[in-house]
């Protein structure tokens, strides 16, 4: 059993989504506490102009666990984020394949951004054809433990013989810890896909998989998932 965990983030990178297709389970880590100015609440868009953040607003208290964060007011926040995808993609070559889906998400009165990222991520996941099982770690047993001890405990609740980190582990993950708990530790190396976006001759990586998903449409997994 392959089992990933990651904060439930605003329109995740393709790496996100690349490590997600190479495990069974994953673990939306949402009883971890929110960062400020991270990526739970925003990511990059490409324009003509380069890149900008799309960030959506939130209302927030130091020490808040994700799943506590609430959207400021969400009619409006959402609506005014779904106008600026619109106004920056509405004439990519994909726009209109996926436009219907996405709006249906933005006009809804949400309460909580992570029931909002989640159930975005869990709709692009059936895009790209993943069948990976993601769970929330609310709906787990509660843990008090944190950092490796608590990666190791999400995946001893789900059974997980294998678990995948971003490369950014490498910083933070205790790997004796992982190799006392009998767990394999793989680190994902992920290279940001190279592919043509239609707003900018001078490309912008690292942006958010829905500028992958406007520009490639039925590709963007075969974009995300490739080996250089």
């Amino acid at each position: 059993m392959i089992c990933t965990i990651h904060q439930p983030n605003y329109f995740p990178y393709p790496g996100f989504f690349e490590k997600a297709s190479r495990s069974d389970v994953f673990i939306l880590y949402d009883t971890t506490q929110f960062i400020k100015n991270g990526w739970q609440n925003r990511n990059k868009i490409c324009t003509k102009d380069g890149w900008q953040w799309l960030s959506l607003p939130v209302v927030h208290r130091s020490g808040q666990y994700i799943n506590q964060i609430k959207i400021h007011e969400p009619l409006r926040s959402l609506k005014r984020n779904w106008n600026t995808i619109k106004t920056v993609y509405g004439q990519a070559p994909f726009f209109k394949m996926y436009s219907a889906v996405f709006e249906s998400f933005y006009s809804r009165d949400y309460v909580h951004l992570s029931t909002f990222n989640t159930n975005i991520i869990r709709s692009i996941a059936d895009i790209l054809g993943l069948k990976t099982r993601f769970i929330l770690s609310s709906e787990l047993q509660e843990l008090k433990l944190r950092g490796t001890e608590a990666l190791i405990a999400l995946c001893k609740i789900v059974n997980a013989d294998t678990y995948i980190s971003g490369i950014s582990g490498k910083n933070y993950v205790n790997e004796k810890l992982f190799e006392e708990a009998n767990i394999k530790l793989v680190f994902q190396n992920y290279s940001y896909p190279v592919y043509s976006q239609f707003n900018n001759k001078v490309f912008q990586p690292m942006m958010s998989i829905i500028d992958v998903m406007f520009n490639c449409g039925l590709e963007s997994f075969n974009a995300i998932t490739r080996k250089k």
